[in-house]
């Protein structure tokens, strides 16, 4: 099953595109990729201390807001089982409805 001829591809057939050459591109390269490799970890840290900071701090945010939810529901949680067996030991009667 043929396709009916694309107006668009006819017009593009005859386009060609011919980048300019550029004789020392490889070299231009691998100086940079040179350059970058004889960068040390403190030059590195120095250059993006800024962004290092903002990271950390967020992470050590997230980490305190986790853990401060965490604790207070278990501190919720700990509170209602300590209050019914209180309650459970004070009136056998509430044995009934009150299970820890």
């Amino acid at each position: 099953m043929d396709s009916p001829p694309d107006s668009l591809s006819q017009a593009l057939q005859p386009w060609k595109v011919s980048p300019p050459v550029q004789g020392a591109f490889r070299a231009d390269v691998w100086k940079r990729i040179g350059d970058r490799t004889r960068e040390t970890w403190g030059v590195y840290v120095r250059a993006h201390a800024a962004a290092w900071l903002v990271a950390a701090t967020v992470v050590i945010g997230a980490a305190a807001y986790t853990g401060h939810a965490t604790a207070q529901a278990r501190v919720r949680a700990d509170r209602e089982a300590l209050a019914v067996t209180y309650l459970v030991d004070l009136d056998p009667r509430v044995q009934a409805e009150l299970r820890p």
